[in-house]
This record gives structure tokens, sequence and C-alpha cells, in this order.
């Protein structure tokens, strides 16, 4: 379970997922990876230790993560382990300015590299991901590529998204009367997502329309404390039916636990950080 647990946090963290909500994974989740690399780095932060806790606070049997930084902080290196899944290895570049400009997540079965250009002004311009995996009957390989453009002003506009170099969406955005990126849609296929702001500007809510009942059904809420960093998000799976609540806690800008609740808010397990 705690395996699981810490994959799908990783995942929404990261922005790995690629089904919708391109602002969030693309931009937003790689500004707050940004802002992490900018506290591991003041503090003179090199290794960061994982341990998994099961539900009921003993250690999980064959998990085992560690992240590894190096001496300028243009590269991380994140190993992770279980009894189930086997090894994996999960690396980050970095410019010297701390810009992210490459992930590979490699494990035995597969391996996702993502290469991330910037404009003059810093933004992401391009996503472009290829994804090669393989076992002992084929081959598979997939690149996506995801191409941003910005209005006069400097607003998020439009994205093309382009799959294996031949199909192509164009996802629209709007913003709010602050600026922010309020609307998301894909002009292919309909899907529309709605970000939504408290008074500081923090991202609160990511929600949907659902198709069917055609009522809005959230896939992200986040609370925050007075630093601004977020302590406790709620994220839906896929058609809404059940959700998780992850609550963090900090010590010197930096995470140090993640508890993950169901739905009916039972303790699934822990996640505790370690750093040096």
């Amino acid at each position: 379970m705690i395996r699981k647990i810490f994959v799908a946090g990783f995942v929404l963290c990261m922005g790995l997922n690629g089904y919708g909500q391109f602002y969030y994974k693309d931009i937003f989740s790689n500004n707050q990876l940004l802002a992490e690399m900018v506290v591991l780095k003041e503090q003179k932060i090199r290794t960061v230790k994982v341990t998994g806790l099961d539900d009921d606070g003993r250690p999980s049997d064959g998990f085992t993560v560690e992240k590894q930084i190096n001496r300028n902080y243009t590269e991380v290196e994140t190993f992770t382990r279980s009894a189930a899944t086997g090894p994996s290895l999960f690396t980050s570049r970095f410019t010297k300015d701390g810009l992210l400009v490459q992930t590979v997540d490699s494990s035995d079965l597969a391996v996702n590299t993502s290469n991330y250009t910037y404009d003059d002004n810093n933004r992401i311009k391009s996503i472009r991901s290829h994804i090669h995996s393989s076992d002992d009957d084929f081959t598979n390989e997939i690149t996506e590529t995801h191409n941003y453009e910005y209005d006069e002003r400097g607003l998020l506009q439009r994205m093309y998204r382009i799959k294996n170099g031949r199909d192509t969406s164009l996802i629209l955005f709007s913003p709010d009367e602050k600026n922010n990126v309020s609307i998301e849609k894909d002009t292919k296929s309909g899907t529309t997502y709605y970000y939504y702001y408290d008074s500081k500007n923090r991202l609160t809510d990511v929600v949907h329309m659902n198709p069917f009942t055609q009522k809005m059904l959230p896939d992200y809420v986040f609370e925050y404390n007075n630093a601004g960093l977020i302590t406790q998000m709620t994220s839906t799976e896929e058609g809404g039916s059940y959700y998780y609540i992850w609550k963090y806690t900090y010590s010197n800008g930096l995470r140090v636990r993640e508890k993950c609740y169901s739905k009916e808010r039972r303790l699934l397990g822990t996640i505790e950080y370690e750093y040096k």
C-alpha cells in the first residue's frame, strides 16, 4: 500500500500524468518543484531519505526511497525500490539558474524522458516527452510534445499537444480578473477545467464538468498555511467516485511528513522525510 501511496503522491507533485489539467501538471507543479529546490539549496541539503509507514505505524517492508542532490544542485536522483515493483530511478536536471530542463524516469520495463525549454522570460515554452517500454513480446515508443504560447501581456494563451508527431490538439487558456489561469479547454474533446484561487492568488481548486451529470466535480482541492505552503490536498480519482486526502507537515520550509487518508477518513499510510 505505501508504495502505491508514494507513487501516487509523486505523480501528483511532478505532473507526470498525461490526462488533462495541463496547466496544473506542466506549469503549477513545475513552479512548486523549483520553489522546493530553492529551499533545499539555501539549507545546503544534499540527501533526502524517505521512510514509508503502513496504516499501523510500522515501517513498510521492502520500501526504499532516497534522493541524492549533486554539489551544484543541477541534478537530483531519486531511487525507489519496493518488493512489489522492483527498483526505479527518477533523475531531474536543472540549469545553474534553477530551471528544470530534463526528467528521466527509468525502470526495468520503461524509460520516460521529458525535456523542457523556456522563453526569454523563463516561462515554459515546450515539454517533449518520450516513453520507451519493452518486455519479452514487444517494444513500444510514444512521444508527446506540449508547445506553449503567451500573449503580448505574458499571459498563457494556448498550447498545442502533439502526440507521436501527427495527432495535434489545441488547448486554450483564459485568465480571470487577476490574470490567473482560470479556464483550460481542449478544443478537440471539449474537456474543460476550471481553476480557482484565494485572495492571495494561491490555487485552491481544480474542477471539471462531468459530461453525463452536468455537475462540476473537483480534481484537486488545496489548503495552505501562513507561509503559503500546501498543508492539505484532496485528490479525486478518474471518474470522481473516490478521493484521497493528503495532510502535510513542514519544518524550516521543508516537508517532513505526509499522511494519506481515505474518503472515509481512515489513515492509509505515512511518508516521512529526513534531510541531510
